[in-house]
């Protein structure tokens, strides 16, 4: 009987910490060789709901100026990514100080912003080639055994390599 109680205790335990930790997912960002041999920027901006619609309308040639205004304000919960030296696969980590900022934040987003080299025609959400929006890094959207979220950085686009659940706008 105490055995049956204590194993008991111990799955309780481990379900609990289980729980805890399905937060801890890694983002994988990967530019293709192309794109991993230029100077490209990439950033990761968590958002809650009440900024969403600004971060999908605005323009992404203006976003990319040096002075634009909501790129600076943005700086303290933008994860920023450099590709052009080093490695073609940068992780966010789950540990990173990000993680935090948009927990704050009540992020509900996360906009994947990619200064592509060419031309793009400024388009709104998804459509713009170099913006993409996600769910949040720990929304429930990917799902409890989701640990990774993979996204590729392509030359004419952003692509999500993992998908969220269907019912997550």
């Amino acid at each position: 009987m105490k055995t049956a109680l204590l194993k008991g205790h111990v799955l309780g335990l481990l379900l609990v910490v289980s729980l805890a930790g399905g937060c801890g997912r890694v983002v994988n960002i990967t530019a293709t060789e192309d794109i991993c041999r230029k100077s490209v920027e990439v950033h990761l901006v968590g958002v809650n709901r009440f900024e969403k619609d600004r971060w999908e309308t605005m323009s992404m040639s203006d976003y990319w100026t040096p002075e634009n205004q909501l790129r600076k304000s943005a700086r303290e919960y933008t994860h920023v990514i450099q590709f052009g030296q080093g490695p073609c696969q940068k992780t966010l980590t789950a540990k990173d100080a990000v993680h935090k900022i948009w927990k704050s934040r009540k992020a509900e987003y996360v906009f994947v912003l990619a200064d592509l080299p060419g031309i793009f025609p400024d388009l709104p959400g998804n459509a713009d080639a170099r913006r993409l929006r996600l769910p949040a890094v720990d929304s429930e959207c990917w799902g409890v055994r989701q640990k990774t979220i993979n996204i590729s950085i392509e030359r004419g686009n952003i692509v999500p390599l993992t998908i969220p659940k269907s019912n997550c706008d």
